[in-house]
């Protein structure tokens, strides 16, 4: 029996004086970046899985909601901006006259609310386009409920494309 570091006989009767590894030598793969790679696309599938099935929720309709009545209430309207500005805007229904400006939009809100209250009107409703984003209009109906007394409706516009 051979040791793997014996001398080989030659056809010709004489040894080899090289050591030769044995014949059935391990084959090794190093794993570790398949291993790495499998986790990545894992991670990446369940990502992008997650975003799209929320993206593709369809909330229900209310079912025990009263409708707020335009007459006894402050209507503030709400327009997408352009790109990172701030939405636009208005007082009252739809985007009639000028917006209000981007640096006094809170303080012209909680005037306009307070005004009207004084008026007789009991609740706000602020009718927002469906891109305005939900911390805007959160930020504006702080504004408009900073007035003591008044009662919070929203309402989603769709917009005509």
């Amino acid at each position: 029996m051979l040791e793997a570091n014996a001398l080989v006989p030659l056809e010709s009767g004489l040894q080899s004086m090289v050591a030769r590894a044995p014949l059935a030598a391990e084959t090794r793969v190093d794993m570790t970046a398949m291993i790495d790679l499998v986790f990545m696309m894992n991670i990446f599938f369940l990502v992008t899985t997650l975003v799209a099935t929320l993206a593709e929720i369809d909330l229900p309709a209310a079912k025990h909601v009263t409708a707020a009545d335009p007459e006894t209430s402050v209507v503030l309207t709400v327009v997408a901006g352009e790109g990172d500005s701030r939405p636009r805007v208005y007082l009252g229904d739809g985007v009639s006259g000028d917006p209000l400006p981007e640096a006094q939009q809170d303080e012209r809100i909680a005037a306009h609310v307070e005004a009207q209250l004084r008026e007789g009107k009991t609740a706000v409703i602020i009718k927002a386009e469906r891109d305005v984003s939900v911390r805007e209009i959160a930020r504006i109906a702080a504004s408009a409920t900073s007035v003591e007394g008044t009662k919070l409706n929203l309402a989603v516009m769709e917009r005509d494309d």
